[in-house]
This record gives C-alpha cells, sequence and structure tokens, in this order.
C-alpha cells in the first residue's frame, strides 16, 4: 500500500495569507548591481535568441546568492517568490528581458516544454479560445486553483490587464491539513491514483486521459499534484470509471479550500515582475480579467517558464517524476 500520512504537515510550506502579511515580506527586488550584471551579460548575447542560450552563455556569478535564495524558499520554505521590477519597455526591451527571464529559468534547473508543441515559453494572453479544449490562459477567464505539469512554474508580466487578472497562490499543504481536520474519512481518496483529462495534449496512442495522484508521500515529504477539474472532466471518456458521490464531495471540498477567507495570497503582478512557484506544495489560480481592446498596453500578456529539477528537486512519486521531461518528451501509456 502507498505511503499515507495522518499526521498534519508541518514547516513553512504550511502557510495561510493571513500569516504572510504584505508583499514587504514576500518581495524581492531586483537592485541596480543586478541589472548592471544582466547588462553585462546581454552585451555578449546580442546576436542571439533567448532559447539559443544555454546557463554558460549568461553567467550570473553575483546574481546567483538570489537565485539560491529563491530556490530555498521554493524547495524548503513557502513555496512561492515574487521578483519585483525588472525595467521591461524601458531599460530592456521584451527580447533582452525575455533572455535575463530564460537566464534565471536556466539556473534554476531545466527548462522542459508546456505542451505537445515542444513550446519552451508560453504566452498567457486572452486568445479568445473557447470549448472543451480551449486551455485557460487562452482566454480571460478566473481559473480554477491547480498545479501545473512541473516542478517550477514561472510567469513573467510583459503587460497587465485593464482590471483583474490577479494571481492567486494557496498552500496545498494547508489544505491537506484542513482534509485531515475536517473530512479525514476522505484520506484514501487524496491518495487514489484517478483518470485525468490530457485536454487535447495527450501523445498518441493515448485514451485521452492518464493517471495521477492529488496527494503523495515519498520518504515522508508529501506532494501534490491538484487537478481536480481534469479528474471530473476525464469522465467524458467511456472507459473512465464514474466517480462516487464521496469522490465528487471531496474534489470539490479541495476547490472549495483556497477560496476560503485568508486562506490565498493576493499577488498583482506589474509589469517587470517575475513569479516563480513550486507546484509540489502550491496551488494557484487567477481572477477574471479585461483588457483594452483599443490599447496594447492594457492587454494582460505574460511569459510562461515550466522549470524541471529532475536530479535536484524533491523525491516524488513515479507518476509525478514522469512529467520532469515535459509533455512533448511523454510517452505515456494507460496505466502510467
Amino acid at each position: 500500500m502507498a505511503e499515507q500520512l495522518t499526521e498534519p504537515i508541518t514547516g513553512r510550506s504550511v502557510w495561510t495569507a493571513t500569516d504572510i502579511g504584505g508583499e514587504d515580506s514576500y518581495a524581492r527586488r531586483f537592485t541596480e548591481d543586478d541589472l548592471e550584471e544582466f547588462d553585462r551579460a546581454l552585451g555578449g548575447v546580442r546576436d542571439r535568441s533567448a532559447q539559443e542560450l544555454s546557463k554558460r552563455d549568461f553567467p550570473l556569478p553575483t546574481f546567483a546568492e538570489k537565485i539560491q535564495d529563491t530556490l530555498d524558499e521554493l524547495e524548503h520554505g513557502t513555496g512561492f517568490v515574487l521578483l519585483r521590477g525588472l525595467p521591461i519597455h524601458d531599460r530592456y526591451s521584451v527580447e533582452e528581458a525575455t533572455k535575463i527571464y530564460w537566464a534565471i529559468g536556466l539556473h534554476l534547473g531545466e527548462l522542459v516544454p508546456q505542451n505537445r508543441r515542444g513550446d519552451l515559453i508560453g504566452h498567457i494572453q486572452n486568445l479568445g479560445a473557447k470549448g472543451h479544449n480551449a486551455r485557460g490562459f487562452a482566454t480571460a477567464s478566473a481559473a480554477a486553483f491547480h498545479t501545473d505539469q512541473t516542478d517550477i512554474v514561472g510567469l513573467m508580466c510583459l503587460n497587465q490587464a485593464r482590471s483583474g487578472g490577479i494571481s492567486l497562490v494557496a498552500s496545498a499543504m494547508t489544505a491537506y491539513n484542513i482534509v485531515l481536520d475536517e473530512h479525514p474519512e476522505w484520506l484514501d481518496i487524496l491518495y487514489k491514483r484517478f483518470p485525468t483529462d490530457w485536454v487535447s495534449e495527450e501523445p498518441p496512442g493515448s485514451p485521452g486521459w492518464y493517471y495521477s495522484r492529488l496527494y503523495s508521500a515519498v520518504e515522508g515529504q508529501l506532494s501534490a499534484a491538484y487537478r481536480t477539474g481534469r479528474i471530473l472532466s476525464a469522465t467524458r471518456f467511456a472507459d473512465v470509471p464514474r466517480l462516487t458521490a464521496r469522490e465528487v464531495a471531496c474534489l470539490l471540498f479541495l476547490d472549495e479550500i483556497p477560496t476560503r477567507p485568508g486562506i490565498s495570497l493576493d499577488m498583482t503582478l506589474e509589469v517587470g515582475d517575475i513569479q516563480f512557484v513550486n507546484n509540489f506544495v502550491t496551488v494557484h489560480s487567477r481572477t477574471g480579467f479585461e483588457d483594452d481592446p483599443d490599447d496594447p498596453w492594457y492587454q494582460r500578456h505574460l511569459l510562461r517558464l515550466w522549470v524541471s529539477r529532475p536530479d535536484t528537486g524533491r523525491v516524488v512519486c513515479p507518476e509525478y517524476h514522469y512529467w520532469r521531461g515535459g509533455i512533448a518528451r511523454l510517452d505515456w501509456a494507460r496505466s502510467a
């Protein structure tokens, strides 16, 4: 039987927005020394695109201390970091800022594909996508709390919406403790392997769904893969067993926890902000937003990176570890 933790999780990964307080407690601002180091690195790669660069091409000897601090917070702390104030559209062009962002990602881990096309940089903006297979990042709608399929997801803000689009982050460890406290009879559901919808990203030969767990414990350490919506939508496939009433109740309860007052942290990403979150210990979302159709400056646009840490990140179950190669590299079987 798979390992199950019956005692509440403790440590820095367990928090609420009330515990965190204001942004002064978590935002790390870029300094002039940081920017001068970026300037020097950019000077050597003027004729190359971001995705052509390796970590060696963009050395950050001094900024390395902040990289390590960021990793410590992501892996052993709250699971989220906000790097504030990269001067985009002022000191740096979008192309230069993308190189800086890419380089920071490389220094955090391996950058992996986010979709079947193999995209390493995702563009998060309202493309008017509709229908069942529409990915949430391509709409202006509010997103449900979830985790992405990699160790760390990064977002860099190029432009804000006219209104809305606030980033929300909550502790998946706190959610686990709340389930233990209020519904301990659902513990088995948290660890169950559920069919999970690919939502149009399935590899050739896939039935359209794969197995995953909401939570998994390895060597006494809890990790999360919070994809309740995909578990529910997988039941559209005829070969997926129907969910029981208690399973549906548990999934809906998990969705409700981060929406409770004081649980999730509201984070307004300003132009030049870079957010990183650890998918194994946090869940994230965003509010709906409205762009200004007549002013490109107020049309929300973020760049996304998936950062994998297969050799240096936490030890996780096989289902979670398999994602560390990125979506385009996956060769899943129904029993994976």
